[in-house]
């Protein structure tokens, strides 16, 4: 809507909820890679049969589930990942490019900048992730990226516990506010004219010739001239019917703030642990968990329970009694770890989702792939095709 916005076209946005809340806030091209890295699958696999596991199974096995995890083992094949990394990190380029064009034109984007510092107890853990960062270092040009040993570790994190031995930090990285993100721009988006119809639950999409005819929830319709889906881990049961056939499941994450007795850097990661840190204001958002599961799936009070008992571990000095702000989402997981951006089989039909844990770092990169299209008819590269 943003993006349509600055070209002098008029937008509606039609959402039952206002997504992204509760996320991680982190813009890291260099990290915005498929899921389905090889790594990951064997990871996965082990933490399917462990409890307490930052990554879970499905309850419940379905065709579509299954198509998924077709497309994920396929993708994991070392040299077929290594292709859509280079898509997806071609792709990311812009990313702090958009969000400082977005400021430049009025929207208060809440970014600031900072390290992204991983912790390691073993030092092979830091040296691969050195060599994935300077893989990522060959299409966004050279990063500032340092291995720490544990005194510099401990000097520029002395919230981390002793147990990290190792570090690896990329400098220069940007993280946002997200809930005070997703209401500035709103605010930015009402002021620009749009119309943001929320509790607008959308039912069903008719496509025809020379207008989109959308069914609401409460049995009213409108008409447009075109129709972006971008609804996350629900693009497919609104899009399936315009050859949208690609899977995209819900990776269902979990976030909490808590209070500390002093602020990071920016940006934590605890590879061991799956779990994620941003600085939220004065606080820490904490983020963890891969629930993959359909879309909508109901909020597991045992998982929020979880997250608190395996954070603890990584970060004691944390106030924990004043953890709050918990929040749970899915997160648009595709078979292939790319999104999913441009026209369906309908001319009028786009789509723009799947974009996985990268949400935040590729949406607004993305966002303007897609009004080009509409508007000026610039191609989207086939590497993102809704329709492969």
């Amino acid at each position: 809507a943003y993006e349509i916005s600055t070209r002098d076209w008029s937008s509606d946005v039609c959402s039952s909820d206002l997504a992204s809340w509760g996320n991680a806030g982190q813009i890291l091209p260099a990290k915005a890679v498929p899921l389905s890295e090889p790594g990951n699958l064997a990871f996965a696999l082990k933490s399917f049969f462990k409890k307490n596991s930052p990554i879970t199974a499905p309850k419940n096995i379905d065709k579509h589930l299954i198509n998924y995890f077709r497309y994920f083992i396929i993708n994991s094949l070392p040299q077929v990942h290594r292709v859509g990394s280079l898509s997806m990190l071609s792709l990311g380029q812009g990313a702090v490019r958009e969000f400082e064009y977005m400021e430049q034109k009025g929207v208060t984007s809440t970014r600031n900048t900072g390290p992204f510092t991983a912790a390691f107890t073993k030092k092979l853990g830091a040296e691969n992730m050195m060599k994935e960062l300077e893989e990522s270092e060959k299409i966004l040009g050279q990063l500032n990226i340092e291995m720490l040993n544990y005194e510099q570790l401990a000097a520029r994190e002395p919230i981390l516990q002793n147990k990290f031995k190792f570090g690896v930090q990329l400098n220069n990285q940007s993280y946002i506010h997200p809930p005070n993100f997703i209401e500035n721009l709103v605010r930015h988006l009402r002021e620009q004219g749009v119309d943001i119809k929320s509790e607008s639950k959308v039912e069903q999409i008719g496509a025809f010739s020379e207008y989109i005819s959308l069914e609401f929830a409460n049995g009213r319709t409108q008409k447009f001239d075109y129709v972006v889906v971008a609804t996350g881990a629900w693009l497919n049961s609104l899009t399936h019917k315009y050859g949208v056939r690609h899977p995209v499941i819900a990776g269902t994450g979990y976030s909490l703030a808590v209070d500390v007795p002093h602020q990071t850097q920016g940006m934590l990661y605890f590879p061991d642990a799956r779990i994620a840190t941003t600085n939220y204001g004065s606080r820490l958002r904490v983020s963890s968990f891969m629930q993959m599961s359909h879309a909508g799936l109901a909020k597991d009070p045992k998982k929020i329970a979880k997250l608190v008992s395996i954070a603890k571990k990584e970060i004691p000095d944390a106030k924990w009694s004043t953890a709050d702000e918990f929040w749970s989402g899915g997160r648009p997981l595709s078979g292939d770890g790319k999104p999913l951006i441009g026209k369906t089989n309908h001319p009028r039909v786009y789509v723009n989702s799947g974009h996985g844990m990268w949400g935040v770092t590729l949406a607004p990169v993305s966002a303007r792939k897609v009004a080009e299209n509409i508007v000026e008819r610039k191609p989207i590269s086939a590497d993102f095709d809704p329709l492969r």
